[in-house]
C-alpha cells in the first residue's frame, strides 16, 4: 500500500505485526514493488518453469537417465518449477510488461553467455562468471 496515503494507525498496526513475526518493512509504491518484484521473484519462477520443461520434454522423449544424473543445483534450481500455476498465471498476467521487460533482458544476458561459449572465449566466460559472483555481497 501507499503508506502516505494510507490511515496511520492502519500502518503502525500492520508494521507492529509484520515486525512481530520478524519482517522487514519496506514502504513502496505499486509501480516500484512490482517492477522490483519482476526483477527477484517473477523472472525466477519463470526461469526455473522454462528449466524444469526443457528437461521433462528431455526425459519425455526418451532420456529416463537424465534424472538419475540430477543434484543439488539442479533440484535447487527447478524447486519453484513446483509452484502452482494458479498462483503464478495471475501474477504474470498482472504483471505482464515489467516480467516482459525483465524476460527480454534476462534472455539478453543468456544470449551473451552463450556467445562468449560459442566463440570459445573462456577468458570472457570467466569475466562473466565473476562479475555475476558478485551477488555474494548483495546475498550472502
Amino acid at each position: 500500500c501507499d503508506a502516505h496515503a494510507s490511515d496511520p494507525d492502519a500502518v503502525a498496526a500492520v508494521e507492529a505485526l509484520f515486525r512481530a513475526l520478524p519482517m522487514r518493512v519496506l514502504h513502496l509504491g505499486a509501480a516500484d514493488h512490482d517492477l522490483h518484484m519482476a526483477y527477484v521473484s517473477h523472472i525466477s519462477h519463470l526461469t526455473s518453469f522454462a528449466l524444469a520443461l526443457t528437461v521433462l520434454e528431455k526425459e519425455r522423449r526418451g532420456e529416463q537417465r537424465i534424472f538419475d544424473l540430477a543434484g543439488g543445483g539442479f533440484a535447487s534450481t527447478v524447486r519453484l518449477a513446483k509452484s502452482a500455476p494458479a498462483t503464478w498465471v495471475p501474477i504474470f498476467r498482472q504483471n505482464r510488461d515489467n516480467v516482459l521487460d525483465v524476460l527480454d533482458e534476462h534472455l539478453s544476458q543468456l544470449h551473451k553467455l552463450r556467445e562468449l561459449l560459442a566463440t570459445e572465449d573462456y577468458a570472457g566466460l570467466t569475466a562473466a562468471l565473476k562479475q555475476a559472483n558478485e551477488i555474494r555481497k548483495i546475498i550472502p
